[in-house]
């Protein structure tokens, strides 16, 4: 019998880099909630991992999901397989973390599918390496993360009561093609402090003084750079709402309106002035819809 569960797109309310680490990843200050877009996965008994796509060139092997889930199978020590169909709904390279919301579900149904019981804190440990992504996904609940995106906390503040409006201009960015730009022309900025990677502690003080920054994207100058669909968009948004950004490495904006009916209007004329080809109006979600009765 088919089980059918969402991958809900992610958004960043803001995007601070604070440390070039040792390793060439990056200290972030960040902060994540979730949204009603979402992927769908479909779910099948099978006897090996199978991972296919609605769009064919995601599906199989070199699927965050199918590498995601062997690497479980083997942690597990468990025989049973799982097949998996993504329905894709959310663009590629839009920010919003598809691959890894996606494989995140597909880890939260195979933990209960298989009975591996692991809690939450350790799914998180266990899929940090295979994606920075996931576990801002695992750990359920809009939040403030540090470290590499792993160090999770509770958002501790209200989320806007306003509706999202979410467009994807023509074309993604890569995420590591945005980071290289970052660390090649913005990072001098960190040149005079301290570079070494916070602690738990020092991220969670650092990510309270950070709230009035809503909105902020250390970010957004390089995607800008490197795809001008993304400035022309932001500019156009910013002209109708006091409140718009872009979302993780981009390429996705969003911007905040005070009802339904003015994010429906904005999307439509975003879409006419070929502006953007993919939107989405509505709420922001404090919980992942999918729980599992995890800890």
């Amino acid at each position: 019998m088919s089980h059918v569960l969402p991958a809900p797109a992610k958004i960043n309310l803001h995007l601070h880099v604070r440390a070039i680490l040792d390793n060439g990843m990056h200290e972030l200050d960040t902060s994540f909630t979730f949204t009603e877009a979402c992927d769908k996965l479909t779910f099948n008994a099978a006897h090996d991992i199978q991972v296919t796509c609605s769009l064919p060139h995601l599906g199989g092997e070199n699927n965050l999901v199918y590498r995601v889930l062997c690497a479980f199978q083997k942690h597990c020590s468990v025989n049973n397989g799982l097949a998996v169909h993504i329905e894709k709904n959310l663009p590629e390279q839009s920010g919003l973390g598809g691959g890894s919301s996606d494989a995140a579900t597909a880890l939260l149904y195979a933990n209960e599918l298989w009975r591996c019981r692991l809690n939450r804190q350790q799914l998180i440990d266990f899929a940090t390496p295979l994606g920075a992504d996931i576990p801002c996904f695992l750990y359920g609940r809009a939040s403030l993360a540090s470290g590499i995106g792993e160090k999770l906390i509770d958002y501790p503040e209200a989320l806007p009561n306003s509706t999202l409006l979410m467009a994807w201009p023509c074309s993604g960015l890569s995420t590591a093609e945005v980071f290289r730009h970052f660390d090649s022309y913005f990072a001098m900025r960190l040149k005079d402090q301290d570079l070494r990677a916070l602690t738990p502690s020092e991220g969670v003080d650092t990510m309270r003084r950070d709230l009035t920054s809503m909105g902020q994207n250390d970010l957004e100058a390089s995607a800008c750079s490197l795809n001008k669909q993304v400035s022309t968009l932001l500019q156009f948004l910013r002209r109708h709402s006091d409140h718009a950004w872009m979302s993780g490495s981009g390429s996705t904006c969003v911007a905040l309106m005070d009802s339904k009916q003015e994010a429906d209007a904005l999307a439509l004329q975003v879409k006419a002035a070929d502006l953007a080809s993919w939107t989405h109006t509505g709420k922001l979600l404090r919980m992942h819809p999918v729980q599992l009765g995890l800890e």
